[in-house]
């Protein structure tokens, strides 16, 4: 069964949350390598790569269609920019798609989740 969930949200909402609370909402909702790849960015691109991580999170807890620790899931990408998302508390194939401006952030997350056979 696949099934397939989307997400946006507003960098602006994300740039708040960071700068209200600081390390402690990183550190809630993404993990190490997520954070160190977004702060490498200048400016407000740190903004959008953690804005579109986000929303990759939240689309594919919509997929899943049942709560998961944010931090249990990890947005990466290979040297071609081609997203992959893992999540250890899930079996399946995971699909994403990732996109941003300096206002929005966007993903597009498809779950295959595995056949059972009895």
């Amino acid at each position: 069964m696949t099934r397939i969930g989307i997400d946006i949200v507003e960098v602006q909402r994300i740039k708040d949350m960071v700068q209200r609370y600081g390390q402690r909402f990183l550190n809630r909702l993404f993990t190490q390598g997520e954070i160190n790849y977004a702060l490498s960015a200048s400016n407000n691109l740190s903004f959008e790569r953690l804005a579109a991580r986000f929303a990759a999170k939240e689309a594919l807890v919509k997929a899943v269609g049942h709560p998961l620790p944010f931090h249990s899931i990890e947005i990466d990408h290979t040297a071609s920019g081609r997203p992959i998302v893992t999540c250890p508390l899930i079996s399946g194939k995971i699909e994403a798609s990732l996109s941003h401006t300096k206002k929005l952030a966007i993903a597009c997350v498809l779950f295959e989740k595995p056949s059972v056979t009895s």
